[in-house]
């Protein structure tokens, strides 16, 4: 187990209660996907995953460490091994693409040498590689503006992976590209899980994507989990629970 979720609660200063009571156990190796409509907690719970929003009550436990109670170094030291892909690329859009991968090599380095961006060959070496891992090491030298929307998203993925993460975050990370690139995308956090052995937390939309990619789901309602399982044993009507009555599904090929 690399991940236990026990009793996770999130309540936002104005009194949105975004989780509740939502505990889980990540296994090491999973492709583990995480459903649900807007605004049912799925950002949220990520977030509080890596302590970039603070749970409100609850365990988080990541490879057999309490994380919800750290500070400080023992913090920084945990963070470095979750790596986090966002919806928005957050790329440095006038740095090239080997500058912006880079950047994840930043919490494991010296101070003086974070502000000068003085990088050893081995890290410009090994960003290479992170580029080469998601196809796009061609582009090291490009601005990260000159670049497509499918492209910055790989180059997100290749500075998350510069951190060689024990477990990597990804909150719908296709959620602003069309359907091909969505699967290109995904096609590339399949090879990390796959090949690198890293485990995956992302949240998607789209179930064609889910049954592809996932080999566990958890679906989020109002907070709560509702449905935890295979993906293709979501049915038509475990669909109209987690979505509603009216939703339709969207197929993306």
């Amino acid at each position: 187990m690399i991940l236990k979720i026990e009793n996770l609660h999130k309540v936002y200063p104005d009194g949105t209660h975004a989780l509740k009571g939502v505990s889980f156990e990540v296994f090491r190796g999973e492709f583990l996907v995480i459903i649900g409509l807007s605004g049912s907690g799925k950002s949220t719970l990520l977030r509080c995953i890596n302590r970039l929003v603070e749970p409100t009550s609850g365990s988080v436990q990541f490879m057999g460490t309490e994380i919800t109670t750290l500070s400080g170094d023992s913090l920084r030291n945990v963070r470095r091994q979750i790596g986090m892909v966002f919806q928005q690329f957050n790329l440095i859009k006038r740095h090239t693409v080997l500058s912006n991968v880079l950047t994840g090599r930043l919490g494991s380095m010296s101070s003086l040498n974070a502000i000068l961006n003085r990088y050893p060959d081995a890290a410009i070496a090994e960003a290479l590689h992170c580029l080469e891992t998601v196809g796009i090491a061609d582009k090291a030298e490009a601005r990260a503006d000159s670049l497509s929307g499918g492209q910055q998203q790989r180059v997100a993925i290749a500075r998350s992976l510069m951190q060689k993460p024990e477990l990597m975050l990804a909150d719908e990370p296709v959620a602003s590209l069309d359907p091909a690139t969505s699967n290109t995308v995904m096609q590339y956090f399949e090879k990390i899980n796959k090949e690198l052995g890293t485990t995956v937390i992302c949240n998607l939309h789209f179930l064609s994507l889910v049954r592809k990619y996932a080999t566990r789901v958890i679906a989020l309602k109002d907070g709560e989990i509702i449905y935890q399982g295979m993906p293709d044993e979501i049915n038509n009507d475990w669909f109209k629970k987690i979505y509603g009555n009216d939703a339709e599904e969207v197929e993306i090929r």
